[in-house]
Formats: structure tokens, sequence, C-alpha cells
């Protein structure tokens, strides 16, 4: 049998992983070693056209697909998974919890989740009705035990995938987002994640 071929950290979700990230990931999922699977390996491009896709849908905004990045770490016989995924919101599918504005952090179980408000030409978005966007990077170990990832590593990883999006999109004044997580606002608990 042949063993599919292995990247680094950083090619698991093509330019949503800084280099801080990538040993972010590293370090949840204990390995360096990831596999190649180009249906997995979603990168900054991609999540970009579809948030762009996403906002211009207009009320069904919260409808829209957005591909994940699933990275599997190879650790021994066995791997460990992690993904990170990105969704799009806006005020044109109706009003959004109070105090949605600006960027947001919150911690959950074995994840953290960064959201910022783009106002971009290229989506089309507006002061007045953003595109807000929320990143979200999960620890989905099946079991994660003793040697759990840590909020701060989640975080890094989500902030990451924030800065690149807000890039790709051409959000104004880069959205907020500070360039280090260190520098982000506390974190907030978050909802359990979804399954």
């Amino acid at each position: 049998m042949v063993e599919p071929p292995t990247v680094e950290a950083a090619a698991a979700c093509p330019g949503l992983l800084n280099a801080e990230a990538a040993e972010a990931v590293q370090r949840t999922v204990q390995s360096s070693a990831f596999l190649r699977d180009e249906g997995q390996a979603v990168g900054a491009v991609a999540v970009g056209a579809a948030l762009e896709a996403a906002y211009k849908a207009g009320a069904k905004v919260r409808e829209a697909v957005v591909p994940e990045c699933v990275v599997t770490g190879q650790v021994g016989g066995g791997d460990r998974k992690a993904e990170l995924r990105l969704s799009a919101d806006s005020g044109r599918a109706g009003p959004s919890a109070p105090g949605g504005e600006g960027v947001r952090v919150s911690v959950g179980e074995r994840q953290g989740v960064v959201a910022f408000d783009c106002v971009s030409a290229r989506a089309g978005s507006t002061a007045e009705v953003p595109l807000r966007v929320t990143s979200v990077f999960a620890d989905r170990r099946q079991k994660p035990g003793a040697d759990e990832g840590s909020t701060a590593d989640y975080l890094v990883v989500a902030h990451s995938a924030a800065l690149a999006v807000a890039k790709e999109l051409g959000c104004a004044n880069g959205a907020g987002l500070p360039a280090k997580a260190a520098d982000l606002p506390p974190a907030a608990p978050a909802t359990p994640p979804a399954s």
C-alpha cells in the first residue's frame, strides 16, 4: 500500500496559516507531518471567494457554504484531526447578536473563535452592513485526554486565518484585526461547537 504524501503544517491550509499558526497546529495535533489531501487543503483564495459569494447572497448569507480546511497530522500508525472553518453573516440576514460588532474573540471546549467585520469593495460590503466573518479552529481528535491543545494555540490559528481572509478580501483597515494574536481583545466563553 502506498503511503499518502505529507506536507508541512503551513501547506495544509494554503495561505491561511502563518508561521506561528503552523506551529500551533503542530502542537495541537502533535505532529509535523500532515496528510496531503487536495480535497481538504482549502486555502485563503477559495475561502475568500466563498465568503464574497455568501455576502452577495443577501438574506441567504448564513446559508452559504464556505469550504473547511481539515488538517490531518500523522502520529505513529494513526492520525489526528483539527479543522479550520470560516462562516459569513451580515445584517441583510436579520439582526445579529448583541455586541456583535468589531473584533470578537471567544473560546470554547477545544476551540478558538475570532470574528470580525469586513468592509470590502470586492465583496460589496459597507460600514452600515459589513460582511461579518467568523474564524473557528477546533481540535477534532476523538480522545484528546491530558494532551489536549491549548486555548492560546486555538486562537493563534483562528487569528491567522482571519488575517489571511481579511487581506484576501481587501477589508478596510485590515478589519481592525491586530497583527498578533497576543493583541486580540480578551476572550469570552463560546457556545459549544456544532457537530
